[in-house]
């Protein structure tokens, strides 16, 4: 029996990575449409260095739907990323677990505010404004499930910092987990008065191996094309592989999670993203970034958060609340910061 279990593990491991292994053409630099969607948004992920294809949580909507089906109860995370030039972007994210699947709906939003605008000849017209919206719809569900875990923490799973969701303690086979997510997602856009519209899907499973070892593979915004005016662009798809996990000290007083991530842009060579974090006592998380990409700025980023769910009431209906802040440089562009909020019940 188990080792039917490991090679299904390692065949769906193959699987995982034959989507980003395999070669792929890119578009030029530049031509395509929707970069808002490049942009790191939710607090967590972003001090990881994005670093979050392998990772569970209600974040996972954005970089690898499986996660959502490994979730054994709902969540809420949201977001606020001030950026650069006094460009704001708003980030929810809601994921409801059901006993079929994981059901998930994420809106994200980023505006510029006034910008001046010039005519043909270079004078002064007024102002102007763009503004971008992503709306997402998931479903995921992962393999074997077992109905009496519901609002436990799966044993197999990276452990989370909450410490009122008591974690499975009876048997169960041990030897593997299987996630499988799809998305539909809508890309809309506003320029002065033109707007733009696409349609775009998303894919990824999730792979869990003994001792806590997770491996993620996901293709994002896939099938969609954007067009304004008389121009058409494909929208900024990539194909992202991930593995991640965490490493124990005594009483679990620490524990470091370590995340790394190989992504491939529509029109981007070959990058990889590693993140590290620390829990100190299931109440502190520090956390530091790393890309390879070729951007301006800092390749380094980092953040911090606070788990607040042991000073809550153990009658409440909510089973655990946290804040994260995470740090951004783009150099001279300027420093970014995004503070968010998660919610679990």
């Amino acid at each position: 029996m188990r080792t039917r279990a490991y090679t299904i593990a390692i065949a769906a491991a193959a699987l995982l990575a034959a989507g980003l292994l395999a070669p792929a053409r890119a578009e030029d630099p530049g031509t395509t449409a929707a970069n808002f969607l490049k942009i790191p948004v939710a607090a967590v992920p972003s001090g990881m260095g994005e670093a979050y294809t392998a990772m569970v949580g209600p974040d996972s909507i954005l970089y690898n739907p499986a996660g959502l089906g490994l979730l054994s109860y709902s969540s809420f995370s949201g977001s606020h990323n001030q950026y650069i030039d006094g460009i704001t972007q708003e980030y929810l994210a809601l994921a409801w677990r059901f006993p079929f699947a994981t059901v998930a709906a994420a809106y994200s939003s980023l505006s510029s505010g006034d910008i001046d605008a010039y005519d043909e000849n270079d004078m002064p017209v007024g102002k102007t404004s763009t503004s971008h919206q992503l709306t997402v719809f998931s479903v995921a569900q992962s393999w074997p499930r077992f109905k009496k875990d519901a609002g436990k923490l799966d044993p197999m799973l990276i452990t989370p910092p909450w410490t009122k969701i008591p974690l499975v303690a009876d048997y169960r086979p041990k030897s593997y987990r299987l996630a499988a997510g799809a998305s539909v997602k809508k890309i809309s856009e506003k320029l002065a008065g033109e707007s733009s519209a696409a349609y775009a899907f998303d894919a990824g499973l999730t792979l869990i191996l003994p001792r806590h070892f997770h491996v993620g593979a996901s293709a994002l915004n896939y099938g969609g094309s954007q067009k304004f005016l008389e121009a058409s662009s494909k929208l900024p798809s990539s194909l992202r592989f991930g593995i991640a996990k965490d490493f124990h000290t005594v009483n679990d007083v620490m524990v470091f999670t370590v995340a790394s991530d190989m992504v491939k842009y529509s029109d981007r060579d070959y990058q990889s993203a590693t993140g590290l974090e620390v829990d100190v006592m299931k109440m502190f998380q520090l956390r530091l970034g790393y890309k390879t990409q070729k951007d301006s700025g800092s390749r380094v980023c980092g953040g911090f958060g606070m788990n607040f769910d042991r000073l809550s009431d153990k009658n409440s209906v909510m089973m655990g609340a946290r804040v994260d802040y995470s740090y951004l440089d783009y150099g001279s562009l300027g420093a970014t910061h995004r503070l968010g909020v998660q919610l679990i019940w």
